[in-house]
């Protein structure tokens, strides 16, 4: 979560973290279901539709080569990188933009009741 409010090297830190998405991926972390980069600035605007493609998630591992495959050779980089990770990080992948306002919501208290209501009448508890 960065709550910048400019861009700054969020990039950077981006790619670092799409990096470090992968490696909890190929060592089976249990919580690696949904990876959430959350920020309340957006950056690399020319390329955010790009962000979670299986394409940058590639690029953005081999940046970090060095720490996610032990070798500082690239080539041996780009052949031990394994196709259906990166597919798996990228299909998980969730770029989040939030405003100040956004923080201040909260369900009316009808609301409120009217969930609780519903969760009452299935017999759950609230």
């Amino acid at each position: 979560m960065k709550n910048y409010q400019q861009p700054s090297d969020q990039g950077t830190q981006f790619d670092e973290f799409v990096a470090k998405c992968y490696v909890a991926c190929q060592n089976g972390h249990l919580l690696s279901d949904h990876l959430m980069w959350i920020t309340w600035a957006p950056f690399r605007a020319n390329a955010w539709s790009q962000l979670d493609s299986p394409k940058h998630v590639e690029t953005a591992v081999l940046l970090h080569h060095e720490r996610v495959f032990g070798t500082a050779d690239r080539a041996s980089a780009e052949s031990a990188i394994d196709p259906e990770i990166v597919a798996m990080v990228a299909s998980r992948l969730w770029l989040i933009v939030l405003s100040e306002k956004q923080e201040t919501l909260v369900p009316l208290k009808d609301w409120e009741a009217i969930v609780a209501a519903e969760l009452i009448r299935k017999g759950e508890q609230w």
